[in-house]
């Protein structure tokens, strides 16, 4: 659309209260300088139909400036605008009734032309008063400047709302970003959603691949969906783009959805229903929900935030999920760290889409790299060299990562790291300045007083269990530490490194607080603090959901620690949250460690399958609270050998195969404990590529002597590996499953798992019915 369209579309407004009215409520607030904005028109407005309050800089005071609006053109009949003018004299209240005065200017605004005639009458009438005049041209350009939103034909409260979330997000995606100065702040690398994983574990065996979904759709297409991925993928950059997507107005209009952007934490600590949220944010603007082709949509970020600090925070969210399902046109986006309870199926987030930030690919990865970093010059090998290089292989695939890599990479290409710790350990003296000090842009000191600046508050932070802090708070406890040492470090300096050059703390000027940009550097800082200190989590926290990820970081710093790995394989829980933790997460802290003697591996991890298979008999005996009892027994343990798939499939622990199947056979066992922990730590060889296992329990047991529910999920597997079936040995437990199956079930011709009628409680029928 041409400026002459634009112009047009002005000069066309046909209703002066309706439409230029909400449309100047907005532009005037935005207008450089200005403080305050309030609407007057009516009977008792004096004048002007707005008061616009403008902070006058050179003279540090406020400017009070009467704006008179009319449609159409003004000539040398201006009656009823000398009539306002002649009122915008009068005295009167202003700010809400706090303060009375006069007004110092009046602006006349029109939509279409004031001829020159026109003018010089109500400057010579009013010489004593200082008035501009603001014409259909000179309108059109300040729309196009504050509220371009316009010329997409949607209400102003609508466009202005939505022009300010929008603002709002660009800004704290901006705070946030860690690639921020490399001259790629507005790039996105759209990460793939998957659906899900739906148990694989069915009588009619036909394994579905992955349904990957576009999250924009999807969001509008469910009344509930709850979006989830580790540390560092991207959360909530995705919920970020997700608002700023329906933010634009031309989709307003085709689609009519308003985003609704919050953390859970802060709507979680009030206890604020979604419908007390919507009016807070957007009341101001007026009702949104008046119209019904409004579709609100309520984007929570960080559920997994609110555990341990926000008491009642799963009850809060099972009601803000059953108050979007309930109310017409509320849909919720909700997402979260994997809550590592493994009932959250039945739980948490009951009745959700639930939906997976999958890793990024190897080509997204490395397009992710050269996108942040194409203005810096980097020679297209050191991408090559980087596609085949081990750290690739070792570093998550996630947007976090890649990240900060892209910030290495632009200071130096020589030095990469080899693990995660690695690559926060640093990228955060990069980001305080260590690299600079070659450059003569920081010094020794000052990168040290930075470094221990950044440990006090994220020691704060985390002891506290706090997201944030007030920003004035955070600067009197640098100031404090700084003011009983003697560095030679100006402290204008330090926190200037700190809090604005560094880039690891973002300040929200509104609420006038400060957080870590993104949550774990908090967490690896406090791990480094602890590790210096030598005061190390306690094993017994140490499989808390809150402390899990400051315990891989310990781990990853100290990298050879054969009696802290041992110190933490030792350790028993007592609960079954941290037993579930324990299996999930000592891989990843041994992968950490990744310098310790191997036997530590291959002499221990084979407790925590027999930890697993533990875990997994209580469930079906009845002994645990978790609602995975609601699953039928297949289905729950395609669960179990899902969760052991993902933990231990990493080729660190390969060589570890053979010792673990023979240490537990070794072991003191019952026989079904036996079973299972064997079926699991077989299907963790399976990830590789090995069959050893499932030969081992063939050769060893036979169909005969495994559990009913593993020769079943052996079979199955072999459906999914399809050289599996080739096997020897495995075809003989085909066979002498199928012998099983038929003497279970004489009248029936056998050729598949489906025929069997003996097994169908086992695929159908909730575990706690039985």
């Amino acid at each position: 659309m041409d400026f002459g369209e634009k112009r047009q579309i002005i000069q066309n407004i046909a209703d002066e209260v309706k439409i230029l009215h909400p449309l100047l409520d907005h532009l005037l607030r935005n207008i450089e300088g200005v403080t305050g904005v309030e609407y007057k028109h009516g009977p008792n407005e004096k004048g002007a139909d707005f008061i616009v309050t403008r902070r006058d800089v050179a003279l540090e005071r406020d400017v009070h400036i009467g704006v008179i609006a009319k449609k159409g053109k003004i000539l040398s009949n201006f009656d009823d605008i000398a009539r306002q003018i002649e009122e915008c004299r009068m005295p009167r209240t202003m700010l809400g009734g706090r303060k009375e005065g006069r007004l110092s200017d009046v602006w006349v605004i029109n939509t279409s032309s004031i001829s020159q005639n026109a003018q010089d009458k109500i400057l010579d009438t009013y010489a004593k008063q200082s008035i501009q005049f603001i014409d259909g041209e000179k309108l059109t350009e300040l729309v196009d400047k504050y509220a371009d939103y316009f010329w997409h034909s949607i209400p102003s409260p609508v466009g202005s709302y939505l022009q300010e979330v929008s603002k709002r997000i660009e800004q704290l995606d901006q705070d946030l970003s860690v690639v921020k100065n490399l001259g790629c702040d507005n790039f996105f690398i759209d990460p793939d959603v998957q659906e899900y994983e739906k148990p694989q574990y069915i009588k009619s065996y036909k394994p579905k691949p992955p349904r990957f979904v576009n999250l924009i759709e999807e969001v509008v297409r469910h009344k509930v969906c709850s979006l989830e991925a580790e540390m560092g993928y991207g959360k909530s950059k995705v919920a970020r783009h997700v608002a700023l997507h329906y933010c634009a107005p031309e989709r307003y209009k085709h689609i009519s959805v308003i985003p609704i952007f919050s953390t859970f934490r802060r709507m979680a600590e009030h206890h604020l229903s979604l419908t007390e949220y919507l009016k807070i944010e957007t009341g101001r603007y007026g009702d949104f929900l008046a119209e019904e082709q409004n579709k609100i949509l309520f984007i929570v970020d960080g559920v997994d935030e609110a555990i341990g600090k926000i008491s009642g925070w799963d009850v809060y969210l099972k009601d803000i999920i059953r108050e979007a399902k309930c109310t017409n046109n509320f849909y919720l986006l909700l997402t979260s760290r994997p809550l590592r309870a493994l009932d959250e199926s039945v739980s948490a987030f009951v009745g959700s889409n639930r939906l997976i930030l999958r890793p990024l690919s190897l080509n997204k990865l490395v397009n992710f790299i050269e996108k942040a970093t194409e203005k810096l010059s980097i020679s297209r090998r050191i991408f090559e060299d980087l596609r085949r290089s081990d750290l690739f292989k070792q570093l998550p695939q996630s947007p976090i990562a890649a990240a900060l890599l892209s910030r290495l990479l632009a200071q130096n290409t020589n030095d990469l790291p080899s693990n995660l710790t690695e690559l926060y350990s640093k990228s955060i003296e990069n980001l305080l300045g260590r690299w600079d000090i070659d450059k003569g842009g920081c010094t020794e000191k000052e990168f040290k007083d930075a470094e221990q600046a950044v440990l006090i508050i994220a020691d704060y932070l985390i002891n506290n269990r706090l997201i944030y802090i007030g920003e004035l708070e955070a600067r009197e406890m640098v100031a404090d530490w700084h003011k009983k040492r003697n560095t030679n470090v100006p402290l204008d300096t330090l926190f200037d490194r700190v809090f604005e050059k560094s880039g690891l703390l973002s300040i929200d000027k509104e609420t006038g607080t400060v957080s870590f940009s993104h949550r774990s550097f908090g967490e690896y800082l406090y791990a480094l603090k602890n590790v210096r200190s030598h005061s190390l989590i306690d094993p017994a926290e140490s499989f808390d959901p809150y402390w899990v990820y400051i315990q891989f970081f310990q781990t990853g710093l100290m990298r050879d620690c054969e009696d802290h790995l041992k110190q933490l394989l030792a350790f028993e829980p007592d609960d079954e949250i941290r037993k579930w933790l324990k299996v999930i997460f000592m891989p990843e802290f041994i992968l950490a460690g990744y310098q310790t003697d191997y036997s530590v591996v291959e002499n221990n991890i084979y407790k925590l399958f027999i930890s697993a298979a533990n875990l997994y008999l209580d469930i079906l005996k009845g002994g645990s609270a978790t609602p995975l009892t609601e699953l039928p027994e297949m289905h729950l343990l395609w669960f179990f050998q899902r969760i052991i798939r993902g933990a231990y499939g990493f080729d660190y622990f390969e060589k570890a195969i053979t010792s673990t199947i023979l240490n537990i056979d070794q072991s003191i066992l019952d026989q079904d404990s036996k079973m299972y922990a064997l079926f699991f730590a077989s299907c963790y060889a399976a990830e590789f590529g090995d069959a050893s296992g499932f030969e081992y329990l063939s050769r060893n047991y036979g169909a005969h002597r495994l559990p009913l529910p593993v020769s079943i999920a052996m079979r199955l597997e072999q459906e999914t590996n399809k050289d599996f079936s080739k096997l020897p040995l495995l075809k003989e437990h085909e066979k002498r499953l199928n012998n099983i199956l038929k003497h279970k079930n004489e009248k029936s011709k056998i050729d598949s798992i489906a025929g069997s009628k003996a097994i169908d409680d086992l695929f159908d029928k909730p575990i706690k019915s039985k």
